[in-house]
């Protein structure tokens, strides 16, 4: 039997860890986040995995479109300076760490 569980508000995807997935619980995941940086308040600039495993965290910032203004001022765009799109990295992250993370979190 699996508990189920709300994702947290914001969260884009979700992977479940080795100890998620032996325990049967839907909660020991790393969630991936669509957010602001912490210099830019908004829009979305960065996508971050988090594991709620570990607690150990993967962020990739993106990059700034060409052309694409609002306001004047030139808008995020979910690539980095290479033109590599960042969410996908974190994705690859994410996955590869729930296939190996074996922590269990600490109990409220």
């Amino acid at each position: 039997m699996t508990t189920q569980t709300a994702w947290p508000e914001n969260v884009i995807a979700r992977y479940l860890t080795v100890t998620g997935s032996s325990l049967g619980r839907d909660d020991i995941t790393v969630d991936l986040f669509e957010e602001s940086g912490y210099y830019v308040p908004t829009p979305p600039t960065q996508t971050r995995a988090h594991c709620n495993g570990c607690g150990k965290e993967r962020i990739e910032e993106w990059g700034f479109s060409f052309g694409a203004h609002e306001n004047g001022r030139e808008q995020p765009a979910e690539f980095d300076a290479n033109g590599e799109r960042a969410t996908p990295r974190v994705h690859q992250w994410a996955q590869s760490h729930a296939e190996t993370c074996r922590a269990i979190p600490k109990p409220a």
